[in-house]
């Protein structure tokens, strides 16, 4: 919504007072915002519509807000979906009774009941795009003033018929973004919303020498006789100065509604691009007798833009490299209802990194959003949630397509929106629900294709002058049941080296891909790989969810995009990590596929970006994920750095490690040796003659691996099976598994195996220490000395079996510690679980854990030794 339209109640805790004056009340709209105060109650309740219901018990919130803050994210499989209700007084001068009066939303997850003073003021359908409904029928006036009660019954509950239906995110239910309250004159433009305010703009034929400036409405007269008025326009540049002006005048007779469109045209326009994001104004007024009715104000950029399937993106007739990202509308502690202040700061991540282009995932986001695209220069992809699968009835396509309608209506004055989506990895799932390799059922398939066609042409019907798109997973299927050749263009989203293959599969299938179909405008929508900042190795591999294998798969897919020029644009998945309820992996309940962590703190890999995306000189030593770390005294240690610059020194504790040029992805690395302790790690180099640099503390815990010479022995913490170092949440390093040498430590044979990452593994803090397993152990040995010890070990049954599936001892030292160890019996499928035992070792035998299996195979996650 344009900032300078909108009032908002800095005051969360004091009652909506509106007073305006009686010549006021005559002109103009006036809008008001009423996000303190509500009270909410989770669960349905009956007669809660009715004024008269006694809320005094409910919570008091503040919109935006959600129930689902925290509860996907517990142990518990389930999180609520089902109703809440919110309620709010707020008293009307009577000046407003002169006025035609609106309620709106700008969010609410997903069927939403609106009741005015026990009046049914209406209901929406779908959690992502804002609606309103015209409640001044229902309004109470007095001179006191009037007071009114404002119920509204939100339900985030499945629905087979509202889409999405199957989502990889967390569906938030509340009332998560702005409410506000529009008062117009009887005569009015006829469609309110919170951004095009009904007024539709485009610029058919802009060039550099010219632009036509075209503009649409519907006006209404909705007073009790006829009117006559005049539709006016006034174009303004960024310095406030009239451009043009334009108008047509119109006669309606009481009650009737009337479309109107008026043009001009302007010369040597101030183009918009992402280096240069100008904006105009286009200030739109309904005037009678020099009395202003009604007016909404619009930002106007003047671009033109063309996909080329062999040469990729153009802008403004020049070749355009779009660099881009994803983005999920949620963070931690907060869900879905994300402030103002919380997209300023996501859209300033994204523009500070380089990136131009914003793939709004899955769903239509903030109004605040797209405005902070049109002010900042990024390119927007925006679609709708038909996601995975979808239900081939009526009723589901005809929400769907009522979801592209308020989307496209809403959102269609943004220069920054060039292309509008229609469903993503629609064939990834079943027709019920099941995520499956393969689709068969042609029935199904036919509907699938159907609907699709039907929503593509939709969108072109709504807005001719941009691009349609949906997003298709690796699979054949989507070329073999002719969906890859609907919209123009076609996204792809490709995990090579993630979920499966390696890395330079990407390219591979982007070639293969277009030499099958040159015509096809190819887009890359996702790719990515996980990273969790509590694990790092100096062996990065794929799915261990280290930093460091994050940016070696993105290094990897910065070279292979810079070589495939016919690319329309790529996009990361994703900027930021974001919620994935009920998705296992060391972090559960997340997707940490994100540059930035949900709670807000760039990884190293966000600098990777930066340094090849942002033209502006930096240095960035890439190890902020990994300052506290573990090794031996011999060993050396990777410290990449990301930068822009032609060279780079590095300097460990005030030494020169030497110089190096950055390689074609801005990297330089090198191998160097850190004491025991603090470490201080400084990086710098010059461009003409200014020096930038970067330095970061790497505190190094060196340990012995001959354990039989130690003087003093340290406790010995080991991420069993697992390649990565482990910090824990009290500042232990569970260090990363090594085979047995003698006079050491290590595993007795046995195979490394990773959790399913579908399942979440409970009853831990630890999760990452469990995620990782060695299976078919035989022992466990160190070579201690002699003394006392404490040893714990860490355990989880990582197989979904029965009990008495898997049954085994486990000794110490030769001594039962454990009979009949049963997981599944004792604990359960992916419950963890810790024994410690204290023993004394003597005659230099060391210390070995033995695993005997007695049905199946031995299984350990972790093992800690303390003197």
């Amino acid at each position: 919504m344009n900032v300078s339209l909108r009032i908002k109640i800095l005051s969360c805790f004091l009652l909506l007072v509106c007073a305006i004056t009686k010549s006021n009340a005559q002109e103009k709209r006036v809008i008001v915002g009423i996000n303190g105060n509500w009270k909410f109650h989770r669960g349905g309740i009956e007669y809660a519509d009715k004024p008269g219901f006694n809320d005094a018990k409910w919570d008091v919130v503040n919109l935006p807000h959600t129930w689902n803050a925290s509860d996907p994210f517990d142990d518990d499989e389930t999180y609520f979906r089902g109703i809440g209700w919110y309620r709010k007084t707020i008293e009307l001068d009577t000046s407003f009774q002169h006025k035609k009066v609106y309620l709106l939303f700008e969010g609410a997850n997903q069927v939403t009941d609106v009741y005015i003073n026990g009046g049914f003021a209406g209901e929406h359908r779908g959690g992502y795009t804002s609606f309103s409904f015209d409640i001044t029928q229902y309004l109470n006036w007095g001179t006191n003033p009037g007071k009114n009660v404002i119920a509204i019954q939100v339900n985030n509950a499945h629905d087979n018929y509202i889409p999405p239906l199957s989502v990889g995110y967390a569906l938030y239910g509340g009332i998560y973004r702005d409410a506000w309250l529009i008062a117009t004159d009887d005569v009015h433009f006829k469609e309110i919303n919170n951004n095009a305010k009904g007024i539709f703009i485009t610029t058919p034929g802009v060039n550099v020498q010219s632009s036509a400036i075209l503009v649409k409405t519907s006006i209404i007269n909705e007073s009790h006789e006829k009117r006559t008025f005049r539709f006016l326009n006034t174009v303004k540049d960024s310095d406030g100065k009239i451009v043009t002006r334009f108008s047509k005048e119109i006669s309606l007779d009481a009650g009737q509604g009337s479309p109107i469109s008026v043009s001009s045209e302007i010369h040597n326009p101030h183009l918009w691009s992402p280096e240069d994001p100008y904006l105009y104004q286009v200030i739109s007024q309904i005037t009678e007798d020099n009395k202003v009715l009604d007016e909404v104000k619009n930002s106007l950029g003047f671009r033109w833009f063309h996909f080329d399937p062999s040469k990729g993106f153009f802008l403004n007739g020049k070749k355009y490299i779009l660099h881009g990202t994803n983005r999920h509308q949620d963070m931690k502690g907060k869900g879905s209802a994300l402030s103002s202040e919380d997209h300023i700061r996501d859209m300033h991540f994204i523009k500070e990194m380089g990136g131009n282009f914003v793939r709004l995932a899955h769903y239509p986001q903030a109004s605040e959003v797209l405005k902070l695209a049109d002010e900042l220069g990024i390119i927007i992809w925006e679609e709708i949630p038909v996601v995975n699968y979808m239900n081939i009835e009526p009723e589901f396509l005809s929400n769907a397509e009522n979801m592209l309608r308020e989307m496209i209506h809403q959102n269609f004055n943004h220069p920054s929106i060039i292309m509008w989506g229609s469903m993503n990895e629609v064939l990834l799932d079943s027709k019920k629900g099941d995520r499956i390799q393969k689709q068969n059922d042609t029935a199904y398939l036919k509907g699938v294709r159907k609907y699709a066609l039907q929503l593509d042409s939709l969108i072109r019907a709504e807005d001719p002058s941009r691009y349609t798109t949906m997003a298709m997973h690796e699979s054949d299927d989507y070329a073999k049941y002719r969906l890859d050749d609907i919209s123009q263009v076609a996204g792809h989203n490709i995990y090579s080296g993630w979920y499966g293959g390696k890395v330079d599969g990407f390219g591979r299938f982007l070639d293969n891909l277009h030499r099958e179909k040159p015509q096809q405008i190819i887009f890359v929508s996702e790719y990515g790989a996980e990273g969790d900042i509590q694990l790092n190795t100096e062996k990065p591999e794929r799915m261990d969810y280290t930093g460091q294998y994050q940016c070696f798969y993105h290094e990897s897919y910065i070279r292979q995009i810079n070589q495939r020029p016919y690319l329309g644009g790529t996009a990361i998945w994703n900027e930021f990590d974001f919620s994935q309820p009920n998705i296992g992996g060391p972090t559960p309940h997340r997707n940490q596929k994100g540059l930035i962590t949900w709670d807000r703190k760039p990884k190293d890999v966000y600098y990777l970006y930066k340094a090849n995306w942002n033209p502006e000189p930096m240095v960035y030593i890439a190890t902020r994920n990994w300052i506290i770390r573990a090794g031996e005294s011999t060993a050396a240690s990777t410290i990449d750095v990301y930068s822009n610059l032609s060279e780079v020194t590095l300097y460990v504790n005030g030494e020169s490690e030497g110089k190096q040029k950055p390689d074609d992805v801005k990297k330089s690395s090198w191998q160097v040796h850190l004491k025991n302790g603090k470490n201080t790690i400084s990086a710098a180099g010059k461009i003409n003659g200014k020096t930038f640099q970067d330095e970061v503390i790497i505190e190094y815990r060196e340990y012995n691996t001959n354990l039989a010479s130690e003087k003093r022995f340290h406790p010995i913490s080991v991420n069993v099976g697992s390649n990565a170092q482990y910090l824990d949440p009290s500042g232990n390093i569970w260090i990363e598994d090594r085979p047995y040498n003698k006079g050491s430590f290590g595993y007795v044979s046995g195979n490394r195996e990773n959790f399913v990452r579908t399942k979440v593994i409970k009853n831990t803090n630890d999760v990452p220490l469990y995620y990782t397993s060695r299976d078919s152990l035989k022992a466990y040995r160190l070579d201690v000395k002699d003394g006392q010890y404490t040893v714990t070990l860490c355990f989880v049954e990582n197989k979904d079996i029965p009990a008495g599936e898997r049954i085994f001892d486990v000794d110490i030292n030769n001594e039962t510690v454990i009979k009949n160890l049963d997981l599944a019996s004792e604990y359960g499928y992916a419950h963890a679980a810790k024994r410690s035992f204290i023993l004394q070792v003597t005659n230099g035998q060391g210390i070995t854990v033995s695993f005997k299996p007695i049905k199946g195979n031995a299984t350990l996650s972790g093992i800690k030794v303390e003197q």
